[in-house]
């Protein structure tokens, strides 16, 4: 295991869109199976052959919050962000076996494997997940803010109002703000939405009014989010998947310093999890190092496919 600070790493300035034209690169389709979003970037002329980078985005999020990043690490393949649904991930037995196999074979219709996967939040979650039942279709994992068994339990007995239980309030506030959005408020109306948008984010970022208008609007507003209930359901049910360490696959992780519902407090856990893997905590980032840091996240991750150790 190899831990190191992000400040050793060039990087743009908080908010900073490493790609101020990202969303033009975006091509929006349709899943296969289900008919939900899908998000791809093509691979660059010099990435590598037949390379693919598969995203998986957290609750109350659809493929599209990965958008600040996505072209920056088309350099390394095609850029694949599918979008999971609340039914997807909750209408399975308890049998880890039986979410992982429904979970691949969804992945697999998109683009097929070997996958380079970025989990964040409950993608991470879900990659630990294919990671433990299925490694052989994956070449390398990057998990971003992603919850271990002692955040479950946090979020399973949270009853007062610290940091974390504060966020998971304000979860439940950006997903009815977001969906009170839908269909789209008359043009008048959007400031006055992306400001609450801001706010309601105030309890899982560093700075939200640091974060760019069209981040908010294309990465947050844009995304399908379901209720925070839904979450906290599915964090209730699931069981601790990821208790026995994991060292098959070249893992990276990316901490934020202040996440509220990944805190920096356990690394020790993260240790004992993926013996394997690199630990980067970015300073000044809370739950969305994609959002908050894109430039810096896009340079880590590509760095890491590019030499997974």
């Amino acid at each position: 295991m190899a831990s190191e600070d992000s400040t050793d790493i060039p990087r743009q300035g908080y908010g900073e869109l490493p790609d101020p034209e990202w969303h033009r690169a975006i091509v929006r389709s349709e899943h296969p199976v289900d008919g939900s979003p899908v998000f791809t970037v093509p691979a660059w002329a010099d990435a590598p052959p037949d390379a693919v980078v598969l995203l998986l985005h957290g609750l109350g999020n659809d493929g599209s919050v990965f958008g600040p990043i996505m072209s920056s690490l088309a350099s390394m393949g095609t850029v694949v962000a599918p979008t999971m649904s609340a039914e997807l991930l909750t209408d399975v037995g308890d049998e880890r076996t039986e979410m992982s196999s429904k979970l691949v074979e969804w992945m697999a219709a998109v683009v097929p494997p070997p996958w380079n996967l970025v989990g964040h939040s409950m993608g991470g979650v879900m990659t630990g997940l294919i990671l433990r039942t299925r490694p052989d279709l994956v070449r390398c994992a990057v998990l971003v803010n992603a919850p271990l068994p002692g955040v479950i339990r946090r979020i399973r007995h949270r009853d007062t109002l610290d940091r974390t239980g504060r966020a998971l309030l304000f979860m439940k506030a950006l997903a009815a703000v977001t969906r009170f959005g839908r269909p789209r408020l008359p043009g008048f109306l959007r400031g006055p939405e992306i400001a609450a948008v801001r706010v309601a984010l105030g309890g899982f970022v560093y700075d939200p009014g640091r974060l760019h208008r069209r981040v908010l609007s294309r990465a947050i507003l844009a995304s399908r989010t379901a209720d925070g209930d839904v979450f906290l359901r599915l964090a209730e049910g699931l069981p601790e998947w990821e208790a026995e360490p994991f060292d098959a696959v070249p893992i990276s992780v990316i901490l934020g310093d202040v996440d509220p519902l990944v805190p920096v407090d356990d690394v020790d856990a993260i240790v004992d999890m993926y013996p394997r893997a690199t630990i980067h905590v970015v300073a000044n980032c809370g739950h969305f190092a994609h959002l908050e840091w894109p430039g810096l996240t896009a340079d880590m991750i590509r760095s890491f496919l590019a030499d997974p150790v």
